[in-house]
């Protein structure tokens, strides 16, 4: 179930990226979904693989994630801001809440799945 949620929320931030974007109120919304749907997917997937081989190593993984994202973030918004042509407000506060909202809700899936294991 804590998949399901988490691939649901992915889904719902691209699809009003997309959509936001589409009725032509700005690509900067969808840039700015972009990179939170990304890290968070790529995240996911890595700790739940690294879960199921060996629960021990997903510590390591989560970590290692954090430093890439970091970079990842920084990169893209300096990318995004300096090298295209967008108005900053909307691409920083569509970033802001669908990086929020969504890592908010791998947090919950992250707990959801490590109680599952001390539970047993």
């Amino acid at each position: 179930m804590t998949d399901r949620l988490l691939w649901m929320a992915i889904g719902m931030a691209v699809l009003s990226g997309v959509t936001w974007a589409a009725l032509g109120r700005g690509f900067e919304v969808l840039l700015g979904v972009a990179a939170p749907v990304l890290t968070t997917a790529a995240s996911w997937v890595s700790v739940t693989r690294a879960w199921a081989a060996a629960p021990d190593t997903s510590l390591a993984v989560l970590i290692r994630g954090f430093a890439v994202k970091s970079v990842f973030f920084v990169a893209w918004v300096t990318i995004v801001l300096k090298g295209c042509e967008v108005r900053p407000m909307p691409f920083v506060a569509s970033l802001t809440v669908s990086f929020l909202v969504l890592h908010l809700i791998e947090a919950w899936c992250l707990k959801r799945l490590m109680q599952t294991y001390s539970d047993d």
